[in-house]
């Protein structure tokens, strides 16, 4: 028992930096991990984690309850805190990855959000964490984004039944889990809160789902370019560009363009990664800003069909007739989630560089 109270001193004596120190090494751990393996291992490594998770919040409550004791349930109930942490950090991290990855954050933003706030403020709110609303409610979210990672991906279709369907299973899992909680100790008075905080994350994701702002897993655009020219010589795309201007343009994507004419066609090349198998019509939405009425209008919505499997990624453009003004071309789904966007801004000016070159394979 020496050993055991010397442990919770030193615990309670640097939780606060404990506490962050496993969140950031999850956090760290996944950066590492992800670029060395591929997709199916990640989904069972966060399968593992959510496992853990599990077992973590069950030896939490059942210890709170006096329903099971020992040294070694004793000295896990002092680490579990670390445990769950770190596994948080791990899953939520790998979501904010996948997630960000399959989609333009401009677009997607809330959810994403979402992911940081709750990867954050498992931290900030730990005094909390070892509340059972808490810990399921956090708990139910981590399942659903990770039934809507590897369902389209494993099944190779985006349709709305598979939403639908990973948020069934994710019902079932959290019910499931809780039924098993409640018969070993008493959380009576706790399921009302429970069935709540799970009914408002389940209506949370879907309001997301279905306002397009979850990103659509798995797929993801490798790059974007908007071009004045582009044409396919064999199996290769050749460009006709000029450089995008200063840095912060460049980093922002939003891209200057000069024209010589009025109007004039500018092109949108695009790539986008999909798992072999998974086959989808996407669109490219060519949109200018209306300065009158503050709102992006669109004035071309042109429609291709995504192969997947390919190793350099499927490539396609699209072209459009554009003048001066703000625009942005996004790369949608048939059902609207936006993969990615290209902003560019037109400027009537003539005589300005222009290069020639080959599109590598990837880009």
């Amino acid at each position: 028992m020496e050993r055991l109270r010397k442990l919770k001193n030193f615990y309670n004596r640097y939780e606060r930096w404990l506490i962050p120190g496993a969140l950031i090494f999850g956090f760290i751990t996944d950066l590492l991990t992800f670029r060395l393996i591929n997709f199916t291992t990640a989904i069972i490594l966060l399968l593992f984690h959510l496992s853990f998770i599990g077992i973590n919040i069950s030896i939490i409550n059942l210890y709170e309850a006096k329903k099971i004791a020992g040294k070694i349930f004793s000295y896990w109930r002092v680490l579990a805190p670390l445990f769950l942490q770190y596994s948080f950090g791990n899953l939520f991290s790998a979501f904010l990855i996948f997630y960000s990855h399959s989609g333009s954050f401009s677009a997607s933003w809330p959810f994403i959000v979402v992911i940081i706030f709750l990867m954050i403020g498992n931290e900030v709110f730990r005094k909390y964490n070892t509340r059972p609303v808490i810990q399921i409610s956090v708990y139910f979210f981590a399942i659903f984004s990770y039934t809507n990672l590897i369902f389209p991906h494993l099944l190779n279709d985006l349709s709305i039944r598979i939403f639908i369907g990973s948020g069934v299973v994710s019902l079932a899992v959290i019910t499931f889990f809780v039924l098993i909680l409640s018969s070993l100790y008493q959380i009576s008075t706790k399921l009302k809160q429970i069935s709540l905080s799970v009914v408002l994350i389940f209506s949370l994701m879907n309001f997301l789902y279905f306002s397009n702002l979850i990103p659509p897993i798995p797929l993801s655009l490798k790059n974007v370019g908007i071009h004045h020219n582009v044409e396919r010589i064999d199996n290769n795309y050749v460009a006709t560009s000029e450089d995008c201007g200063n840095f912060l343009r460049c980093f922002l994507y939003h891209e200057r363009r000069h024209i010589e004419t009025e109007r004039q066609k500018l092109y949108l090349f695009s790539t986008v990664i999909a798992p072999a198998g998974m086959d989808f019509n996407a669109t490219h939405e060519w949109q200018k800003f209306d300065e009158k009425e503050r709102a992006w209008r669109t004035v071309a919505d042109i429609p291709f069909s995504v192969v997947g499997g390919r190793e350099v990624g499927f490539r396609w453009y699209s072209y459009n007739t554009v003048d001066p003004g703000y625009w942005r071309v996004n790369i949608k789904t048939e059902r609207g989630q936006t993969i990615g966007r290209m902003n560019f801004y037109i400027v009537y000016k003539k005589g300005m560089p222009r290069t020639r070159f080959q599109i590598p394979n990837g880009y």
